[in-house]
């Protein structure tokens, strides 16, 4: 039987890799291991182990989409294989695999915590003639599994991202962010974002790609871990740079797309010149400061411990520039940034919105972070929006704005004016839902 399954993602990995077509189509696999498989199969038993490693497939089963195949590789290790996912979202899939599966679970008669290590690798996607060299499921598998043994004990439990190349021609490829910015190597893709209530655009979120000279387009999930704080700015003041741009061709081509979000990250944030530096990018580009928005995580921690960070916050923001807050609900300084300066928008993270249609404990959640938000008198965001019952959930009770996979992907400026063209003529394709008033 096992056999006969992994001959089934053998077929599926070939058939992905493979199409008729030469439409590129990422393709990721994520493999978990079970790290205390061995002490709870002895609490456990035989019997009481198996229905452990069938519990958590079927577990795994229903964080994913039916068509993303999930398979026991080995007692304790799972792979899955996520079609048509870029990097970026098979990192948050992982991460959500990884959340569910180490979840108390029933077996044996006993109640048990799994521990999971998740391993993320995307090759790269091939076209054309370059489809006969692209990659074979069991190397993809033995490389993972290899990575598995070599890690560190701090690893261990936790979700991590892999690159997988049979060669590694780093002697030909920039070493740092900085160099590939250098080399013009880092470019802006942009995902849309959109109202509830009209379906017009309300701006495009700056996303960066590094357009690699032999792995393809890669998302910040291949190469933010091994960035410096200089790769940050560096990266960072290009995103902001091409995102201006942007706004100008937008409006020279006639579109109107009120605002552009560039994340900025504490590194940023800690420079003493870094609004100084963004304030003169948006008076060289001849931008009106509200049309730019400064999204922030939520999860870089109390702003206020840095003098630089709240200093260069409140100069931008009596310049007029907008503040998002990324990943709301995931992280602790939300309510201090909110109240600190203005922020003007919440983010609600995709770990709330995934299955909010149908999951009652995902609407408590999202409902509850609607209700404060309405309070406070900030708009509301949903990213990671996936599906067309999502978003008609979300635009029913409320949500201000959605972003995510049902809208559109990232895509390259030159697309964004397709994409605008074809959102006029049909933008209430999805539900709308009139502002709600007093």
């Amino acid at each position: 039987m096992q056999r006969k399954l992994t001959d089934s993602m053998k077929r599926l990995w070939a058939r992905l890799q493979h199409g008729g077509d030469d439409r590129v189509k990422p393709v990721s696999l994520v493999v978990l291991r079970l790290e205390n498989l061995a002490d709870l199969a002895g609490h456990l038993g035989k019997i009481g182990t198996g229905q452990l490693l069938v519990n958590l497939c079927v577990r795994l089963a229903a964080v994913v989409r039916p068509e993303d195949m999930v398979q026991m590789l080995a007692p304790g290790i799972f792979g899955i294989i996520l079609p048509d996912r870029d990097e970026a979202e098979a990192v948050r899939i992982a991460r959500r695999l990884h959340e569910v599966g180490q979840r108390r679970v029933s077996a044996g008669g006993s109640v048990v915590t799994p521990v999971l290590t998740a391993l993320v690798m995307h090759p790269p996607v091939t076209t054309g003639a370059a489809r006969s060299s692209s990659t074979p499921l069991p190397d993809l598998v033995t490389t993972a599994r290899n990575h598995l043994d070599r890690l560190r004990p701090e690893e261990l439990g936790t979700v991590l991202i892999h690159d997988f190349s049979r060669v590694l021609p780093s002697s030909q490829l920039p070493e740092t962010i900085s160099a590939a910015v250098t080399a013009d190597q880092i470019v802006a893709y942009f995902q849309p974002q959109i109202s509830c209530h009209t379906g017009e655009v309300t701006g495009f979120e700056a996303l960066a790609r590094w357009n690699h000279p032999t792995r393809g387009i890669l998302s910040p999930a291949a190469f933010m871990d091994r960035m410096t704080e200089n790769d940050h700015r560096v990266l960072t003041m290009s995103m902001l740079g091409q995102s201006l741009r942007a706004l100008k061709s937008w409006d020279a081509s006639g579109w109107t797309v009120p605002t552009v979000s560039v994340n900025v990250s504490q590194f940023e944030l800690a420079d003493a010149d870094f609004a100084t530096s963004l304030l003169w990018e948006l008076d060289r580009h001849d931008i009106a400061p509200p049309r730019l928005v400064l999204e922030m995580l939520e999860t870089i921690g109390p702003l206020g411990q840095d003098s630089h960070a709240r200093t260069n916050l409140i100069t931008l923001a009596a310049a007029g520039c907008l503040l998002d807050l990324d990943d709301f609900g995931t992280g602790y300084s939300g309510f201090d940034a909110i109240r600190q300066y203005g922020v003007q928008r919440i983010k609600i993270d995709r770990s709330f919105v995934a299955g909010c249609d149908a999951d009652p404990g995902q609407q408590r959640m999202v409902l509850a972070i609607l209700a404060m938000s309405e309070k406070l008198g900030i708009a509301a965001l949903a990213e990671g929006v996936e599906t067309r019952e999502e978003h008609s959930f979300l635009a029913q009770i409320g949500c201000d704005e959605t972003q995510g996979y049902i809208i559109s992907r990232p895509m390259p400026l030159e697309a964004t004016f397709d994409f605008l063209a074809h959102h006029a003529e049909g933008r209430d394709s999805l539900p709308l839902f009139g502002r709600k008033t007093a």
